[in-house]
């Protein structure tokens, strides 16, 4: 992990206040909004709908059942003007009390929150001659705590998407060709928010889309001059023909949001307590690298993974695993191709593991298809767990070691036992077991030394004790590594204290 990562990666956004030792770690949305990743997908949303394009833009389950997907709507919507948002017929009560097929992801704040009944935004607060006024004003619990239950919303009248979006307009008639005509006269151009999760024919929505494209292209309007509509859902919340581009409407999908960035940042900015030597923070950086790496996109896991475990064997990670996981996994992910490069980097969720992704059970992190809550992990007979530790292992110590190589190459010509070898004699006995069976190899030159070839040839160079200690641990480490082996917490101890230390100390 690039210790430097947390500073440069989100400029113009400050971190959160340090998190106090022992106080509650729990990631808040509002941390998440600043991270890398959802601010660079809002950005794409934002540039869009400021283009003059309308955006379908589907969630997981899970993520809208948890209320962070009504968080992230109110982000975008923030950054723009003329939102009109219409209320749904279904509420965020009744989406609570639905099934329990749409685990939560996070435990919520300190006060339920709705973002259509949010304040100092420009929202219009006056809903007490709407019909469905009481769907909103139920969702609010007394004296700000949190309702575990909500009783069933009181029966509201039938309305239509077009009808609740007339009486947000303050027009009669239809309400796509009134904002036709508004933008026709130069008002600018309304973004019309419509929660499919919460309505209840998903039709409509659809419906709504397609008129209103076909009637901003027969009323002349330039494409920056349109309307924008801005539809939010779930996978199964449109007809499945609006799951590719629509026209003029950009298809846009929680996926491959998250990155190893937003972990690194994230953990950067809630740094444990206390201080640490420089092989102290070199062991802090592998660690935190693990619980990236196990970790993947389920960022909601990574602080509390991080707090429990601060190295130990595998055994150890797996157990404090499981104790921070869900306690019911979302779903298997069956069929899911690891491997698959272009499904990973595709920028839709492929047809093969549409239904995963849906149900949150995948998600496309660093190049690859990863589960999102890792519960195959805890398994002891598989190798999944041991494989993510040695990637992250490899991914930040690799690097240092071959810096302490190089570091020491440098050395080398100074260091030669002068009256017995020369430095081709050194070049010659060190180079690598391929070069050796080569036949007519050329010597290497000293740059390409490895470091096993370098211990095998060490005796000719005065080296101290300490030197030798700290060539050998190189090489042993190196060695581990490139097998796929993980080091424990002993071999991890030993190496940082190495790479921290510099050739000529002592």
């Amino acid at each position: 992990m690039n210790s430097g990562a947390a500073e440069s990666a989100a400029p113009g956004s400050s971190a959160p206040e340090p998190v106090a030792a022992g106080t509650d770690r729990q990631v808040m949305d509002e941390d998440l909004a600043r991270l890398p990743g959802p601010r660079r997908h809002l950005d794409v949303l934002e540039a869009d709908l400021r283009a003059g394009r309308s955006c379908v833009w589907y969630f997981p389950d899970p993520v809208v059942g948890s209320g962070r997907a009504d968080f992230f709507v109110r982000e975008l919507t923030h950054r723009l003007e003329a939102v009109v948002p219409v209320p749904g017929l279904v509420s965020l009560a009744d989406r609570y009390a639905g099934p329990a097929s749409l685990p939560a992801q996070r435990a919520p704040i300190a006060e339920p929150h709705e973002p259509w009944a949010d304040t100092g935004y420009g929202w219009d607060t006056d809903l007490s001659d709407d019909p469905y006024s009481s769907l909103l004003s139920r969702l609010a619990a007394p004296s700000g705590t949190i309702r575990t239950s909500v009783a069933p919303a009181a029966p509201v009248p039938t309305t239509t998407l077009e009808e609740r979006l007339a009486k947000e307009l303050g027009v009669t008639g239809d309400p796509v060709e009134a904002l036709a005509e508004q933008a026709s006269v130069g008002q600018a151009p309304h973004v019309v928010v419509v929660r499919c999760w919460d309505e209840t024919f998903p039709e409509e929505a659809a419906r709504l889309l397609r008129v209103a494209q076909a009637t901003f292209h027969e009323a002349g309007l330039p494409g920056y001059a349109w309307p924008r509509l801005l539809l939010t859902a779930r996978a199964d919340d449109l007809p499945r023909t609006m799951l590719s581009s629509q026209g003029r409407a950009a298809v846009h999908w929680w996926w491959k949001v998250w990155t190893r960035l937003d972990t690194e940042v994230l953990m950067a900015w809630h740094s444990r307590s206390g201080t640490a030597d420089a092989a102290g923070a070199l062991f802090r950086r592998v660690t935190d690298a693990v619980v990236a790496e196990v970790c993947g996109p389920d960022i909601d896991r990574a602080l509390a993974l991080r707090d429990a475990w601060d190295s130990g064997d595998l055994g150890t990670l797996r157990r404090l695993l499981g104790q921070v996981l869900p306690e019911h996994p979302i779903g298997p992910a069956e069929s899911v191709p690891p491997r698959r490069l272009s499904t990973a980097h595709a920028s839709t969720p492929g047809a093969e593991i549409h239904d995963a992704w849906a149900r949150g059970a995948v998600d496309s992190w660093d190049g690859r298809i990863h589960s999102v809550h890792g519960h195959s992990l805890l398994d002891s007979n598989a190798q999944e767990l041991r494989v993510l530790v040695c990637h992250a292992q490899n991914r930040v110590l690799l690097p240092l070691i071959e810096e302490a190589r190089t570091a020491l190459i440098r050395l080398v010509p100074g260091m030669l036992r002068k009256q017995r070898f020369t430095l081709r004699d050194f070049c010659e006995k060190a180079r690598s077991q391929h070069w050796r069976n080569a036949e007519d190899a050329a010597v290497p030159d000293l740059e390409e030394l490895e470091l096993g070839g370098l211990s095998h040839a060490a005796y000719m160079l005065a080296l101290t004790t300490a030197q030798r200690h700290r060539l050998r641990t190189l090489h042993t480490a190196r060695n581990t590594l490139s097998h796929r082996t993980p080091l424990d917490h002993d071999e991890l101890v030993v190496l940082t204290g190495v790479l921290t230390t510099d050739w000529t100390a002592g």
